[in-house]
């Protein structure tokens, strides 16, 4: 068996803080703040987050403590003191100070199904076909929106587990399932380092993601029963 932490994965879990700085940010609203260039979801932004502001012109804008709403490529809400509304300068920075570890990561999270063999680790872009997407009840899920999205629930002995929702999908194509990847709330694909994200192999045993059928079916609806992810203890 393969499973892989992305490297942004790894350096989240070990304590790095997503930020972004520069003359594109822009508060256009007591609770709005957004990107001209469009990077607040490539930056790692997502709801939940915890944020703090720095570097501001106006002053009161670096003194509260914010929650992230919905996230955009180029807009977020926040929710907290209600912000000045101004441009950013080359100074001013946003900086998730709190997010959590795996459980909060991957809140709302989604999880994909491909054809083939693994890439080589979860850095790499996908391989094969896609063949499903597993999600709340099958639903659509918009990356920076928390409707639809996973989420895990009880931690047990080093076991954390799904939560006691439906998580399934229907077939997008016929084939053999061959691995998965599982993708936090803003599913960026594509090669990436920055990007959370984590996979498994597929298969009805042996595998990391045991299924009762690996043929998947174009309109067929797959359900998983239970996933859990384990910290050893050595």
């Amino acid at each position: 068996m393969a499973f892989y932490f992305s490297t942004g994965l790894r350096n989240a879990l070990l304590g790095e803080q997503d930020s972004i700085t520069g003359t594109d940010l822009k508060i256009t609203a007591g609770t709005t703040v957004t990107s001209t260039a469009g990077a607040l979801l490539t930056a790692g932004y997502r709801p939940g987050d915890v944020i703090v502001l720095s570097g501001w012109p106006t002053a009161g804008n670096n003194t509260g403590i914010y929650t992230l709403g919905t996230v955009t490529a180029g807009s977020m809400t926040v929710s907290g003191t209600a912000l000045n509304v101004e441009d950013g300068d080359a100074d001013s920075k946003i900086l998730v100070v709190s997010r959590g570890a795996f459980k909060q990561i991957f809140a709302n999270n989604i999880i994909r199904v491909y054809s083939g063999a693994a890439p080589a680790n979860a850095d790499a872009v996908e391989t094969g076909v896609l063949l499903l997407k597993l999600t709340k009840s099958s639903g659509a899920v918009v990356p920076g929106v928390i409707t639809n999205g996973n989420n895990f629930d009880v931690i047990t002995t080093g076991v954390l587990a799904k939560d006691a929702n439906v998580w399934s999908g229907v077939g997008l194509a016929d084939g053999t399932a061959g691995y998965w990847r599982l993708y936090d709330n803003g599913e960026i694909t594509g090669a990436s380092t920055t990007s959370k994200r984590c996979q498994g192999t597929c298969g009805t045993s042996g595998t990391d993601f045991v299924m009762s059928s690996s043929t998947i079916v174009t309109g067929a609806t797959v359900t998983l029963d239970s996933f859990n992810i384990t910290q050893p203890a050595s």
